[in-house]
């Protein structure tokens, strides 16, 4: 049996699942361990592993999924008009932007302003791909197929982080009888309005996921992709909290590592 199943963000194409495994399961152990001290049971964790499915032939013109190809240019338009006050971005492309358009300019540079270069290149390399899987229904539909391999192991936790959240929310409302009661996102962009609307149609509601009793969103303010924020204004019944991972905002291990996201899984699993 698995206490906890996990749902990885963007660039694992070169990873594995049991890859994986070890740097989630240390950090999620010392989750719980501040969150409920020493000598508590670690739950048993696995990961349901997609990043292969990203994977393409470079020799193909514009396979790689990193560029950022025609089509996306007006999802990151989109995404501009969320995030971004014109007035305070101003038109000047952010530093290795040239020749882009210039609304995407513009974004850069304010993303590059707010979260330093590394922040605007994490940013633009996770909505390239986010972008991929929501319009790719049958790189969807295999991504889902992995979870309910997962699932077999009977979790009662899904922890999903950056693109794995948006993966495990459409997942965990498609799947009929997952048997998952708590849902756990870190670092989740589903707060931009971008994202929400192309939810597939199963998905796209305001309620927790059929048979999900609980919604932990963990986030930190400085993260650009959850620069959204909480997601409590779009799904009431979340509960959102902040966490500080200091120069690496996005990392999955700081994420699992902190004490919020160790009570809110240790809580799911105390509960009958």
């Amino acid at each position: 049996m698995v206490d906890v199943v996990g749902v990885h963000g963007i660039s694992q194409q070169q990873a594995g699942r049991l890859q994986l495994l070890e740097p989630w399961r240390l950090a999620l152990a010392d989750g719980i361990e501040r969150a409920r001290g020493r000598g508590v049971r670690t739950p048993t964790l696995d990961v349901a592993y997609y990043g292969d499915l990203f994977l393409v032939d470079s020799t193909t013109k514009g396979g790689s999924s990193e560029v950022i190809e025609a089509d996306t240019v007006s999802f990151f338009e989109e995404i501009q008009d969320a995030v971004v006050n014109e007035d305070e971005a101003g038109s000047t492309p952010g530093k290795g932007m040239t020749g882009v358009p210039v609304p995407l300019g513009r974004l850069a540079a304010w993303l590059e302003r707010r979260y330093g270069v590394a922040g605007r290149l994490l940013f633009f390399g996770d909505l390239v791909q986010v972008h991929r899987y929501q319009h790719d229904d049958v790189l969807a539909t295999a991504a889902h197929a992995r979870i309910r391999e997962a699932l077999a192991g009977g979790p009662r936790v899904m922890v999903g982080h950056s693109l794995g959240s948006v993966v495990a929310y459409e997942a965990l409302c498609r799947i009929p009888n997952h048997g998952i009661t708590t849902l756990v996102t870190i670092g989740s962009p589903l707060g931009l309005r971008s994202i929400r609307q192309r939810l597939r149609p199963v998905a796209s509601r305001s309620g927790l996921p059929p048979g999900v009793r609980t919604w932990v969103n963990i986030y930190d303010p400085r993260d650009p992709v959850s620069l959204a924020g909480p997601l409590m204004p779009y799904w009431p019944t979340v509960a959102d909290a902040t966490v500080d991972n200091g120069n690496d905002p996005h990392a999955v291990a700081r994420y699992l590592g902190k004490r919020a996201t160790g009570a809110a899984i240790a809580d799911s699993l105390t509960v009958a």
